[in-house]
């Protein structure tokens, strides 16, 4: 399992979000905390810490969010503890 935070910037409305957390659900990838960034009506953009399963998803993980109509993977990066999950919350 690897640890991520993912900026993800999706269509600011009604089911954008449920399609990426749903993605990731299939994916087995757990969300451990999620924010949002900003909005302004017509683009969100939020921040996701997750537990992605393995090397192989680990890769695509970007390219499959794309995927949904109006995503965008902004940022992924790798967090090494928990404490700087913690340290993350706003």
């Amino acid at each position: 399992m690897s640890l991520r935070h993912v900026i993800v910037q999706l269509p600011d409305r009604p089911g954008s979000l449920g399609q990426v957390t749903t993605l990731l659900g299939r994916l087995g990838v757990d969300i451990w905390q999620m924010r949002v960034l900003s909005r302004d009506g017509t683009v969100a953009t939020d921040e996701f810490t997750v537990s992605v399963p393995g090397v192989v998803i680990d890769r695509s993980l970007p390219g499959l969010l794309e995927e949904i109509q109006g995503v965008r993977v902004l940022e992924m990066w790798s967090v090494d503890t928990a404490a700087e999950i913690a340290g993350a919350i706003v």
